[in-house]
């Protein structure tokens, strides 16, 4: 089990926690972790210590794109301004900004848009329907993504390498991953 993935997710944890879900010994791990400065223990807690990219965005040296690295929370304002302002009902607008905010960005937040990947999507699949979503909501939570995906595709921001589709729902209560299409 990748335990830094499983620290990340967590944030605040003990280290009989991360043992009882890892069901391994972790010790080891979260000492080099500690060393490396990516965990902190603070009163008797690990913390995972998120890295913050030092700059919004630049732009690559490729010989043959023009690809950008953007943030996360860059590129959710960036669509919202240019895209979903002049392109959307206010109410419309309304709710690609909450659900942006509320539902997506929480996963992504440390993460470039441009490193988003296939595996991604579907792990930010499970963290919804852990949290829950009705299944109308992740339907919609996961179109919305995908809009932003291509978007920024389509301004040649991004390269194309996170391709999915989300299917229709047919029956309201039976959405699952596999209704997602992923071009890998």
């Amino acid at each position: 089990m990748n335990i830094e993935k499983l620290a990340k997710h967590l944030k605040e944890f003990t280290l009989d926690e991360i043992e009882m879900i890892a069901e391994c010994d972790c010790k080891t791990e979260l000492e080099h972790f500690l060393n490396e400065g990516k965990i902190v223990f603070e009163q008797g807690l690990y913390k995972y210590q998120e890295e913050t990219p030092k700059q919004e965005y630049i732009i690559c040296t490729k010989e043959v794109t023009n690809f950008q690295v953007i943030t996360f929370d860059a590129a959710i304002e960036y669509f919202l301004e240019n895209y979903a302002k002049n392109n959307c009902k206010y109410s419309t607008f309304k709710k690609y900004r909450s659900s942006l905010k509320y539902h997506i960005l929480p996963f992504f937040k440390n993460k470039m848009l441009n490193d988003i990947t296939c595996e991604d999507i579907q792990e930010f699949y499970y963290f919804c329907q852990n949290r829950s979503f009705p299944p109308r909501v992740l339907k919609n939570t996961l179109a919305l993504l995908n809009q932003m995906i291509k978007y920024f595709q389509n301004l040649g921001i991004i390269d194309r390498t996170c391709n999915f589709q989300v299917r229709r729902l047919s029956d309201k209560t039976n959405f699952t991953v596999d209704r997602l299409i992923m071009d890998i």
